[in-house]
């Protein structure tokens, strides 16, 4: 079944992302928000799923949750096959795989993320594509994605020590707020520079991440968290900073507080 037409497909090939409103129905929509709500309760663990936490004006909050397929059937169905499956499998030309899955929350005052791209962060195979599920309203006030509109196709853009594109070229980007609404989803690249700023909204701007690679590069999903635990834990031991980043990337900018997951 082809999920998408030839105008779509090479806006595709020249923005380096797509939007598709309403790709989920209202009663999926409640489902969906329903499972973030249940991963969201969960308490923390050093084995299983990954919480990740921030500090906001109402005191520590979620910020992200990762590594929870393995524990939610429900979400599991969602991500593996179906229609998000299907649309990122059109776009590779051939079946995906899942790389990563993430929950990013962003309650009010939650931070935002500096401009990058999630190649550098994405080490183990060349390419992905990232399909964004909107769990609520995202707005450039509650601080929904913007994207550098075509610079995908550029490889490496002005990478900085914090594996960011410098502040000094993002600077110089035109850069396109893309706001979603519940059901919408939204394709992009790894190669594409995107960013979004602090939640300054009184709701939360709750997005289901999900990350695949073409399945001819292979099933990465267990060594990527695997490795994420393992660099984590030398971030808490070594003295370093980077132990107050929450991905091999410093792009969040928001103000973590201590996570059980690397105790």
């Amino acid at each position: 079944m082809a999920y998408l037409n030839s105008t779509q497909l090479q806006n595709w090939k020249k923005d380096g992302f797509l939007k598709i409103p309403q790709y989920f129905t209202t009663k999926e929509v409640a489902e969906l928000q329903n499972w973030v709500n249940e991963i969201s309760s969960w308490e923390p663990t050093s084995d299983k799923w990954l919480h990740h936490y921030e500090s906001t004006s109402e005191g520590p909050r979620l910020s992200r949750t990762e590594n929870f397929i393995p524990y939610h059937s429900n979400m599991k169905t969602t991500v593996t096959s179906g229609k998000v499956h299907d649309i990122v499998s059109e776009l590779m030309a051939e079946p995906a795989v899942i790389y990563k899955e993430k929950i990013n929350y962003k309650y009010p005052g939650g931070g935002g993320y500096a401009a990058h791209q999630d190649a550098p962060a994405y080490e183990f195979v060349d390419f992905h594509i990232t399909c964004l599920i909107s769990v609520d309203t995202a707005t450039p006030e509650s601080g929904c994605l913007s994207f550098a509109k075509g610079r995908h196709q550029e490889g490496f853009i002005a990478l900085d020590q914090n594996g960011c594109v410098s502040p000094e070229t993002a600077a110089t980007m035109s850069w396109q707020p893309v706001p979603t609404l519940p059901g919408d989803i939204l394709l992009f690249g790894s190669y594409i520079p995107h960013k979004s700023s602090q939640n300054q909204s009184d709701e939360p701007r709750r997005i289901i991440y999900l990350t695949y690679n073409a399945k001819s590069d292979g099933d990465w999903r267990e060594k990527y968290y695997a490795d994420k635990r393992q660099v984590f834990t030398q971030y808490a031991s070594d003295g370093s900073e980077k132990n107050k980043q929450i991905s091999k990337i410093a792009h969040f900018q928001g103000k973590t507080v201590e996570n059980a997951e690397f105790d």
